[in-house]
C-alpha cells in the first residue's frame, strides 16, 4: 500500500508540474497590406473599436479594451475614434464549460461533448476564447482574423482575458501556419498587480503540426 501511495504521489506531482505556466492555441487568417499598398494619405495603423448598439449605449469600457489598446499600441496601432481610422476592430469574447459543445451545423445523431467529463477532484474545465477581426475602412472587407483559445479550471472568465489578448497579439500577423501554440508565464495574483492592466510575458510561439 505504501508503495502504491508513493507512485500516486509522484504521478500527481509530475502532473501538477507539467501544468506550470499557461498556454493558448491560436488560429489566424489574412494579413495587413503594406503602407505603400494603401497609400501615404491613408493611415495604415489606426483603428477604432466596433461595438454593438447596446454596448455603445452603455458607454462603458469593455473588459478587454484596455488590454487590446495597450497591446495594439506596442505593435504600432493607435486608436482613432474618428472616421479617418484605417481599421474597424471587433472582438468576440466568450467562456463555457469544456464539456459543452458549440455546434455550427446540424447535429445528425446527436452532438457529442467537446471532451469527456472532468475528474471531480481537479475541478471542472472551461474554455475561454477571444476572436479579433480587422475590417479595412471605408469598404469594410475583413483583412485579418485571429482567434485564441485557453483551457483551464477557472470559472472566472476575466482571469483568462490577459492570456487571450497576449496570445492573440503575440505574433501579429500570424503567417506560415494555420495553428499556433503560445506559452506564457503565469501572472501574479490580481492583488499584487495593482489596478493597471497587465499581460503575461510570452515564452514561445510555435506552429502546430497538422
Amino acid at each position: 500500500m505504501k508503495f502504491l501511495m508513493t507512485i500516486c504521489t509522484v504521478s500527481l506531482a509530475g502532473l501538477l508540474a507539467g501544468c506550470a505556466g499557461a498556454s493558448a492555441d491560436v488560429q489566424a487568417s489574412g494579413g495587413f497590406p503594406t503602407a505603400e499598398a494603401v497609400g501615404a494619405a491613408v493611415p495604415a495603423s489606426t483603428y477604432r473599436f466596433a461595438r454593438t448598439p447596446s454596448q455603445a449605449d452603455a458607454g462603458e469600457n469593455l473588459p478587454y479594451e484596455a488590454l487590446l489598446r495597450e497591446g495594439l499600441a506596442q505593435r504600432g496601432f493607435q486608436q482613432d475614434a474618428s472616421n479617418a481610422a484605417r481599421y474597424l476592430v471587433s472582438a468576440a469574447w466568450a467562456s463555457r464549460p469544456a464539456d459543452v459543445t458549440v455546434a455550427t451545423g446540424d447535429c445528425k445523431g446527436g452532438c457529442n461533448p467537446a471532451e469527456g467529463p472532468s475528474l471531480p477532484w481537479f475541478g471542472h474545465r472551461y474554455v475561454h476564447t477571444l476572436t479579433l477581426r480587422f475590417f479595412a475602412l471605408p469598404d469594410g472587407h475583413e483583412t485579418y482574423k485571429v482567434s485564441a483559445e485557453k483551457r483551464d479550471r477557472n470559472a472566472d472568465a476575466q482571469q483568462a482575458l490577459p492570456y487571450l489578448v497576449a496570445s492573440a497579439l503575440a505574433k501579429m500577423p500570424y503567417a506560415g501556419a494555420p495553428q499556433w501554440r503560445v506559452k506564457m508565464k503565469d501572472l501574479a495574483p490580481a492583488s499584487a498587480q495593482g489596478s493597471a492592466a497587465a499581460m503575461p510575458a510570452v515564452i514561445s510561439v510555435t506552429p502546430l503540426a497538422q
